[in-house]
């Protein structure tokens, strides 16, 4: 089931619009649509339309340009090295893997601009609702929508350690919002979402796509995973109990077969906590573009045409699967090749098209992926490509595929739990949690646990879904030097404040180190 239909998300998006100009610009003309704009405010059968634009945004957060490209592209799991003249694109790439950002980077501005936006779609949405009678729906949606607004002030506090924020009641915008700071917006994160967890449905109340309690129980855990970080103060405790409350809600398993939940047409799977939802029938206008930023040019398959030869893993990565079972299934699994030449998980040596034919570079050399990459000048086939999400061959839209994105999946919160309990002294327990999820993967069960196993667990279970910056804070690897990055300063665990948001807003001050 989709959440959001065009027609009723275009006259949301109309709506918006004209509520952001309205204090600068007159406007003059009418805008038609099915129906006049006024009415989607004043008619509460068209609440659903209100809440479309906040869970719109969460399609943008899996763009490799943008948020996606912030969680990985700095980290071990994904770099975009320059190809000759390919993906220099004005260093941005090689300052992701170097972690010489700027102020002016262009990829840090759009993350920026997309979780703003969220957190400004959930306040409008709230504050229309309101203006409704209360009832068991309208209550429900403005609960969704707090929830939503909390997920993206999470993942600003996480980025930048700074939050532009004003309550969906505070409609004076020429007053700059006020800004927290990551201890408040920490705290605000664990009162909003303690408050409204116990309002929220469960996963068999709502459509596929919506917010849940379990979602929200999941995001506090997260927010407790990394309060030491974020704060100075850990609670592993805190962590523990949420994430034993979404297991034991017995709404969510761990796959039998993990490679299911990255098809292309993937279904609404026993791990789906929750799914930002993607359809490939639709111009989205943004989202993920899982294929073509990573394959060859050559390794055309389908109606995918347009092939970017792009990101690719580190070695640093590659080397911590030597310690794993080469029998595990979230390495490499074969069910697409016959139709598009390459598996999903790691693509390694050399490479095939759909009819068997080895593929070659194009000088004409055999295309056999290595993992040791050159950032600054990498040949066509340097690095491991990855595909974590099965493309659809016969889609129209190659730019737009059509793979659910999980948010939040059950075996992030048995991982999750693990680390929590081992940092809190009980072994056996994280020791259970881990060989649940190894056991259903065909890795042989571990019999005794540190923390770098589970560290090297979360690389296994979770690469490429946008986890892996906030791991390698959390567990003191991030600035340590890889694959041609050297050691880096400590204030690079945040990225700095857009120069264009320092501009408009007087309340927010640069990070420190920019």
């Amino acid at each position: 089931m989709k959440i959001i239909k065009s027609s009723l998300l275009f006259k949301v998006m109309v709506l918006f619009a004209a509520i952001s100009l309205v204090s600068c610009t007159k406007l003059n003309e009418k805008v038609y649509d099915e129906v006049l704009d006024t009415s989607l405010i004043n008619d509460p059968a068209n609440a659903p339309g209100l809440v479309n634009p906040a869970y719109a945004t969460l399609r943008r957060l899996n763009e490799f340009w943008g948020v996606w490209g912030l969680q990985e592209a700095c980290t071990d799991e994904a770099m975009f090295p320059t190809r000759g003249t390919d993906w220099y694109d004005n260093g941005s790439w090689q300052a992701f893997h170097l972690h010489t950002w700027t102020p002016q980077h262009t990829i840090v501005g759009s993350a920026w601009d997309v979780i703003l936006q969220g957190i400004s779609r959930a306040n409008t949405g709230i504050y229309y609702l309101k203006q409704f009678p209360s009832s068991a729906d309208i209550d429900e949606y403005i609960v969704e929508l707090r929830f939503l607004r909390a997920y993206y002030v999470y993942l600003a506090n996480d980025f930048w350690g700074q939050t532009p924020f004003r309550d969906w009641d505070e409609t004076d915008y020429s007053i700059p919002p006020k800004v927290m700071n990551r201890k408040e917006a920490t705290q605000w994160l664990i009162t909003e979402l303690t408050e409204i967890i116990p309002s929220m449905k469960t996963k068999s109340q709502v459509p596929f796509g919506r917010a849940t309690k379990a979602a929200a129980q999941t995001l506090l855990a997260k927010v407790y995973l990394n309060q030491e970080v974020y704060t100075g103060t850990a609670d592993w405790p805190d962590v523990i109990t949420q994430c034993t409350n979404v297991i034991n809600s017995g709404d969510y398993t761990i796959a039998s077969d993990y490679w299911a939940q990255f098809q292309y047409n993937n279904p609404d799977t026993e791990e789906a906590i929750f799914t930002i939802i993607h359809n490939d029938n639709y111009d989205e206008g943004g989202g993920g573009v899982w294929v073509n930023f990573t394959l060859h040019y050559n390794q055309v398959f389908g109606n995918y045409t347009s092939l970017w030869n792009g990101g690719c893993i580190t070695k640093t990565y590659w080397d911590t699967w030597t310690k794993t079972d080469d029998a595990d299934v979230r390495k490499y699994d074969a069910r697409i090749k016959p139709v598009c030449g390459f598996n999903q998980g790691f693509l390694v040596g050399q490479q095939y098209g759909p009819d068997g034919t080895a593929l070659t570079t194009r000088d004409g050399s055999p295309l056999v992926f290595v993992p040791d990459v050159n950032l600054k000048n990498a040949s066509e086939a340097e690095g491991i490509r990855v595909i974590k999400f099965a493309p659809n061959p016969q889609t129209t839209r190659q730019f737009n595929e059509g793979n659910d994105f999980y948010a939040f999946r059950i075996s992030d919160v048995y991982l999750m739990r693990a680390e929590a309990e081992l940092r809190n002294g009980d072994e056996a327990a994280a020791l259970a949690d881990v060989n649940a999820i190894r056991e259903k993967r065909n890795a042989t069960p571990r019999t005794s646990l540190t923390l770098n196993d589970i560290y090297n667990e979360r690389g296994y279970e979770l690469y490429w879904e946008g986890k892996r910056r906030q791991d390698m804070i959390r567990f003191g690897t991030f600035n340590k030097a890889m694959s041609e990055k050297p050691v880096t300063p400590d204030y690079t665990s945040l990225f700095p404040i857009p120069q264009s948001a320092l501009d408009v807003n007087p309340n927010l001050v640069q990070n420190p180190g920019y």
